[in-house]
């Protein structure tokens, strides 16, 4: 996950006007008779693609070719499960964010398996219930909004690529793994809800992110030799600059491995990560 900016007047022609009607006919109807559907229109669907690319915004995987994506709410307009601190309490259902339904900053693009809920394997080898869905996890949920005003008082533990830098969260390993970063010792609270909810560290993803490190150690490699050797490290240098592309697969994978073996190097090849 990489930090995306969403410029201010990115918002799709007509998702205010519509969003705003669609609210208005939902208002007086129960939770559970609301349907919401201009948030997924087409117009949106091809905003979020041309801002963020063809990939899901948490885990950073490609959808281009195998899945058109899912339009995802950050915070969920149906409902929420809330899953309590101790075990002895049984998770319960809450209202959802239903008056942020079509709101624009609300609006990411995620791929099935961050998204909808199904058992997969994590990283520990075990099955599990992997997806986002209905979950959106707080630091204090007595700050729980239930109206727009009260947003802002809330502090969510799963992190937003268009508002938290997502580096300051996590931190990757060689292999492909992902941990939560530690801040003054403690492992980031945003770093392991992420990772623990929207199965970040699940098996599958694990074994794409390191293919995708293989690709990248080879043209470190190539590229190292090429510039001990005094020689013009060529396709291999643009390799790099392509994996290090916003709009690239894995790219916090990618910056963290060519950091690490290229620090040195980085300055006079003109690569920023």
């Amino acid at each position: 996950m990489i930090k995306v900016d969403r410029p201010r007047d990115s918002t799709p022609p007509d998702l205010i006007l519509k969003g705003r009607d669609e609210l208005r006919k939902h208002l007086t109807l129960e939770p559970k008779k609301r349907v919401f559907k201009e948030y997924s229109s087409e117009p949106v669907r091809k905003k979020l693609t041309e801002l963020f690319g063809r990939k899901c915004m948490f885990c950073e995987s490609l959808l281009a070719g195998t899945q058109s994506g899912d339009v995802e709410h950050y915070r969920p307009k149906g409902k929420v499960v809330v899953y309590p601190k101790t075990t002895a309490v049984a998770a319960h259902v809450i209202p959802g964010y239903f008056w942020l339904g079509a709101k624009w900053p609300n609006l990411l693009l995620a791929c099935s398996d961050c998204n909808r809920p199904r058992t997969q394997d994590d990283f520990d080898g075990n099955a599990r219930v992997i997806g986002k869905a209905n979950f959106f996890p707080l630091a204090d949920e007595t700050k729980r909004a239930i109206g727009t005003w009260r947003v802002r008082q809330e502090e969510p533990l799963l992190l937003n690529p268009c508002i938290d830098d997502p580096a300051e969260h996590l931190v990757f390993l060689e292999d492909g793994r992902v941990q939560a970063r530690l801040i003054d010792g403690v492992p980031s609270a945003k770093g392991e809800a992420s990772i623990y909810y929207l199965g970040l560290a699940r098996a599958e993803l694990l074994q794409m992110r390191a293919r995708h490190g293989r690709m990248v150690r080879a043209a470190i490699r190539h590229t190292i030799s090429a510039l001990k050797e005094g020689r013009d490290p060529g396709a291999d240098l643009e390799d790099l600059e392509a994996f290090l592309m916003p709009k690239e697969p894995y790219v916090a994978f990618s910056r963290m491995l060519i950091y690490k073996y290229m620090r040195q190097h980085l300055a006079a090849l003109g690569l920023s990560v």
